[in-house]
C-alpha cells in the first residue's frame, strides 16, 4: 500500500509537471482564495471566538442603561453607575470608566532638558482593574480616597510607556510626574497585557491607553447625567446572569423615582431605558461582529468562486484523461486504485495551495489589522489557523476536484476507447455548466456589492463639507489640567499661538476652534429666549476666535463676524448657521435675537451673524443647528468642560504648499513648553477619515469582486476552450456542409452568453439582499445623526446594472478567443484527426 501510494504521488507529480498551465493556475487560484479566507478567519477567531485574557472571564459582564432592542453595550449614566454599585448584591466588584481614550500631555525632565509629548489616557474607577482581576506588575491599584472627587492625583502607567519614557525604571513607583501640567504620583505599572474592556465605538481600544487616572465620579463630574460612562462587573460565584438581570430589572423604577428627569429622554413609544447586562465579550465585539461576519462571508464567497473555477478546470481535465483512465481500466486497474490516483493529485494541489495560502495569510492578517480603519478589538492573537486552513483546502479541493472525476468512472470504458475524443458525457457537460453558472452567480453578487459600496462611497465624497479644504492645515493641542481650567489662561495661550503663526512666511490666516467641522465638539441644549419650551433643542456648539470663518472659507451670510471687541466683560454675542435660522426663525432675520445655552441661569447671547452650513459630525448627516461663540466670552465652567473633553484646533490657510509643521511646533512651545502638539494634518485628511469605513469596505469588496471576475473569465475561457476541443469533429462537419464561420463564431459566443444569462438571473435574485447587508455594516461607521443608512446608499438597480455590464464584458472577452479558434477550424484537418 505504501509503495503504491508513493508511486501514485510520483506519477501525479509527473502529470502536474506535464500540465504547467493547469497546475500554476490551480495552485494560485487556491492560494489566493485560501489565503484570504485564512486571514479573515484569523481575525474572526481572535476577536469573536477567543476568550478574553482575564481570569474567570465568563463571569465578566457589561452593564448598560439602554433600550431593550439595542445591541450589547455597557453605556451608563454617572448616576446609573453610582446607583447600581450602591444597590446591587450580585457582583464581587463593579468598574467604571469614562469610555474613551483621550489625549493627555506628559512632561518629563526639568529646565532645558524638559520636554512634553502626547500620550493617550483614560479615567477608571478604583474597581475597574480589580473587576478585571488584572494586577499591576509594579505598585498597586487606585485606593478609595484617590477615587473620590478632588482626591489625590494618582496615575498608573502602561508597560509600553514605562519602558519607552522611563527606561523600565522600577523606582518610578512613588515618583511624581507631570500630566497636563499637574503633578501626579505614579502608583503602579500595569502588565503588558491587552486591557481592551471598553465598549461603544472604540470597543477594545482601551488597550491603547498609556496612562490611567482615577475617575473620581460624582454628581459634579462633566457629563454625569448623560450616557457618557462605561461599566463592567464581575459576578459573584454561584450567581447566574439571569439572576443578576432579575435584580437589575427590580432597580429600574426605583431609579426613575429617584431621577424622574431621565424619563424625558430615555423613553420611546411603549418602552423606556432598562438596566441590562451582557457577557463582556459580547459587549466588546458588538460593533464589529456584523462587519467581521459579513467580510468573512464575502471571503468565503470568493473561496467558493475559486473552488468552482477549480471544479470547471478539473471537469475539463478529467474528460481529457477519460481515454487514459479507460485504457488503465481495460488493462486491469481497479476503480479504487484509479480513484486513489485522482485523490492524490487533488491532495497535492490542495497542499500546495494551502501552503501558499498560509504564506499569504501570514502577511495578510497583520496588514488587515493595520489597514482597517475599524475599531477591531484585537484582544488575543493565537497564530495562523494552520489546521483549519489545511482542512479547508483538503475538503474544498477534494469536493470540487473529485466530483468531476467521478463522472469519468461512470462511463463505459469500451465506448470511450472506441469514440476517442468525441466529447465528454452528458453528465460531465451538465456538471461543467452548473459549476460555471454558480461561479457567475457568486461573482455577480460580489460585483453588485462592490458597485453598491463604491457608489455609496463616491456619493458620500461628493457631499460638500462646507469648508474650502485647499491649502488648509489643522493642528490640535490638548489643554487640560489646572492651568487651563479657566477662560483667561486658555484664551491667552490661544492668542500667543495665533500671533506666533500669523507672520510665518506663506501663512495667510490663522484661527482656533474647539471642534472642527466633521470632528468632535460640544453638543448641548439651547433655545431662543422667546421659545423656552422648544422640544428639539440639542445643538452643536463651537467656541471660535475672530477670523475663523474666513480661514475655513465659510461665508458670513448676514450680519458680522466675531470680532476682537467681543471680549470678556462685554455683552455676550453668538453666530448661528443657516439651519438654525431656518428652524428657529423661519421667514425672518435672526439678527438681534437671543439664544441661551445650557440650563437656567445662563446669560443669553445676542445673535450678530448668520453663516453658511457646515457638516458637524459626518458627511452623511444633514446640517445641524450650530451656535458659535467667542472663546474670550466663555465662562470658566464651560471652558473647563470643553478643555476636558475636546482638543483645541488651530486652522492655518496658506498661500501655497507650505510646510508649517515646524512653525506650529515652535509657536505652541513658545506659548507653553509643557503643551505638545497632538496632531498636524490637512483638512482633506480630516474629511478622508470620516469616510474611511465606507472607503475600506468599497476597496475590499472591489478587490474580492475583481478576483472573482478574473476567475470567472478564466473558468469560462477554459470551459469553452474544452468544449471547442471536444466538438472539433462536429464543427468540422458543420463547416464541410456549408456552415459559415460567422455562424460558428456566434454559436460559441452564444453558449457563453447563455451561461452568463442563467448565472446573472440567479445572482441577481440573491443580490436583492445586498443593500440590507451593506446598510447594516455601514451604519456602524457612518454617523447619520438620527437618519437611516438607506438615505445614503447608492441605487440598487444601478449597482445591479453595473455588475451585469461588467460580467457581460468579461464574458465577451472570455468567449471571443475560443469562438475565434472554433471559427478558424479547417474541416479536412478536423475530420482527419478523428
Amino acid at each position: 500500500m505504501t509503495i503504491s501510494l508513493m508511486q501514485d504521488i510520483q506519477f501525479s507529480l509527473r502529470q502536474l509537471r506535464k500540465a504547467p498551465a493547469f497546475t500554476v493556475t490551480a495552485v494560485l487560484t487556491l492560494a489566493l482564495g485560501i489565503g484570504a479566507t485564512a486571514s479573515m478567519y484569523s481575525v474572526v477567531r481572535d476577536v469573536l471566538l477567543a476568550p478574553l485574557p482575564y481570569p474567570e472571564q465568563d463571569r465578566l459582564v457589561g452593564l448598560a442603561f439602554t433600550f431593550p432592542q439595542q445591541r450589547p453595550n455597557n453605556r451608563l449614566t454617572g448616576a446609573g453607575a453610582d446607583f447600581i454599585e450602591e444597590h446591587t448584591r450580585n457582583f464581587v466588584s463593579i468598574g467604571v470608566s469614562d469610555g474613551e481614550t483621550t489625549g493627555e500631555s506628559l512632561s518629563i525632565g526639568a529646565g532645558d532638558a524638559a520636554h512634553a509629548f502626547q500620550v493617550v489616557g483614560t479615567h477608571v474607577s478604583k474597581g475597574y482593574f480589580p473587576t478585571l482581576a488584572v494586577r499591576p506588575a509594579l505598585g498597586r491599584w487606585f485606593t478609595a480616597d484617590e477615587d473620590l472627587p478632588n482626591g489625590p492625583k494618582a496615575v498608573l502607567l502602561s508597560d509600553a510607556l514605562w519602558r519607552r519614557a522611563f527606561s523600565s525604571d522600577s523606582k518610578i513607583v512613588g515618583a511624581a510626574i507631570r500630566v497636563n501640567e499637574d503633578a501626579y504620583t505614579v502608583v503602579g505599572v500595569m502588565p503588558a497585557l491587552s486591557l481592551g474592556a471598553s465598549g461603544g465605538r472604540e470597543a477594545g481600544k482601551s488597550s491603547d491607553a498609556d496612562i490611567w487616572t482615577p475617575l473620581q465620579l460624582g454628581p459634579k463630574s462633566p457629563g454625569y447625567d448623560g450616557n457618557n460612562f462605561q461599566a463592567i462587573g464581575r459576578l459573584k460565584p454561584g450567581v447566574s446572569m439571569a439572576q443578576a438581570q432579575q435584580e437589575l430589572d427590580g432597580l429600574k423604577w426605583p431609579y426613575y423615582k429617584l431621577f424622574p428627569g431621565y424619563l424625558r429622554w430615555t423613553i420611546q413609544p411603549g418602552v423606556v431605558h432598562d438596566f441590562r447586562l451582557w457577557p463582556l465579550q459580547e459587549v466588546i465585539v458588538s460593533e464589529t461582529r456584523t462587519s467581521l461576519l459579513t467580510m468573512l462571508a464575502a471571503v468565503i464567497a470568493v473561496l467558493l468562486v475559486a473552488c468552482l473555477n477549480l471544479g470547471v478546470m478539473m471537469t475539463a481535465r478529467a474528460s481529457q484523461r477519460a481515454r487514459e483512465i479507460a485504457l488503465r481500466t481495460a488493462l486491469g486497474a481497479t476503480r479504487g486504485s484509479m480513484l486513489r490516483l485522482m485523490m492524490v493529485e487533488s491532495l497535492l494541489l490542495a497542499l500546495a495551495g494551502a501552503a501558499a495560502g498560509l504564506v499569504i495569510a501570514k502577511f495578510g492578517t497583520p496588514l488587515l489589522y493595520a489597514a482597517s480603519p475599524l475599531a477591531i478589538p484585537h484582544l488575543q492573537g493565537t497564530g495562523l489557523p494552520i489546521f483549519t486552513t489545511l482542512a479547508i483546502a483538503c475538503v474544498t479541493t477534494l469536493l470540487f476536484g473529485l466530483l468531476p472525476a467521478l463522472g469519468v468512472f461512470r462511463q463505459d470504458a469500451n465506448r470511450v476507447l472506441q469514440v476517442g475524443t468525441m466529447g465528454g458525457s452528458v453528465s460531465q457537460i451538465r456538471l461543467g455548466k452548473a459549476l460555471m453558472v454558480g461561479q457567475v452567480a457568486l461573482a455577480m453578487v460580489l460585483l453588485s456589492t462592490a458597485s453598491l459600496l463604491l457608489g455609496t462611497f463616491l456619493k458620500l465624497r461628493a457631499v460638500p463639507s462646507g469648508v474650502l479644504v485647499e491649502r488648509l492645515t489643522v493642528a490640535q493641542v490638548t489643554l487640560k489640567g489646572g492651568p487651563y481650567a479657566g477662560t483667561q489662561h486658555t484664551e491667552r495661550f490661544i492668542q500667543k499661538v495665533i500671533a506666533g503663526l500669523a507672520h510665518y512666511p506663506g501663512v495667510q490666516r490663522v484661527a482656533a476652534v474647539n471642534g472642527l467641522p466633521l470632528d468632535r465638539g460640544l453638543n448641548s441644549g439651547a433655545h431662543p429666549v422667546e421659545q423656552p419650551n422648544l422640544n428639539d433643542n440639542m445643538v452643536e456648539f463651537r467656541a471660535i476666535t475672530p477670523g475663523y470663518f474666513r480661514t475655513l472659507g465659510v461665508s458670513v451670510l448676514q450680519g458680522r463676524d466675531v470680532a476682537d471687541q467681543d471680549r470678556a466683560g462685554v455683552a455676550p454675542v453668538a453666530m448661528v448657521n443657516e439651519e438654525a435660522a431656518r428652524r428657529w426663525w423661519p421667514g425672518q432675520s435672526p439678527l438681534g435675537h437671543q439664544v441661551v445655552m445650557g440650563g437656567k441661569g445662563e446669560i443669553p447671547m445676542t445673535i450678530v451673524g448668520v453663516v453658511a452650513n457646515t457638516r458637524s459630525n459626518s458627511l452623511a448627516e444633514e446640517p445641524q443647528v450650530m451656535i458659535y461663540a467667542p472663546f474670550a466670552q466663555l465662562s470658566d465652567v464651560v471652558t473647563k468642560m470643553i478643555n476636558g473633553w475636546f482638543p483645541t484646533t488651530f486652522a492655518l490657510r496658506t498661500a501655497g504648499d507650505v510646510d508649517v509643521a515646524a512653525a506650529i511646533e515652535r509657536a505652541v512651545s513658545a506659548a507653553d513648553v509643557d503643551i505638545p502638539v497632538a496632531k498636524i494634518e490637512t483638512m482633506q485628511a480630516v474629511i478622508d477619515h470620516t469616510v474611511a469605513g465606507p472607503s475600506f469596505f468599497a476597496w475590499i469588496a472591489g478587490g474580492f469582486a475583481g478576483f472573482a471576475l478574473l476567475l470567472t473569465m478564466i473558468g469560462l475561457f477554459g470551459l469553452l476552450s474544452y468544449q471547442v476541443t471536444q466538438r472539433t469533429r462536429e464543427i468540422g462537419v458543420r463547416l464541410a456542409l456549408g456552415a459559415q464561420r460567422t455562424q460558428v463564431l456566434a454559436f460559441v459566443m452564444r453558449r457563453g452568453l447563455v451561461l452568463l444569462g442563467t448565472g446573472l438571473v440567479v445572482g441577481g435574485m440573491v443580490s436583492v439582499m445586498v443593500p440590507r447587508i451593506v446598510g447594516s455594516v455601514l451604519s456602524d461607521y457612518v454617523y447619520m445623526g438620527g437618519g437611516t443608512i438607506t438615505q445614503l446608499l447608492s441605487s440598487t438597480s444601478a449597482a445591479l446594472i453595473a455588475a451585469a455590464l461588467a460580467m457581460l464584458a468579461a464574458t465577451l472577452v472570455a468567449s471571443f478567443l475560443p469562438a475565434m479558434r472554433a471559427a478558424g477550424i479547417e474541416p479536412m484537418e478536423a475530420l482527419r484527426t478523428e
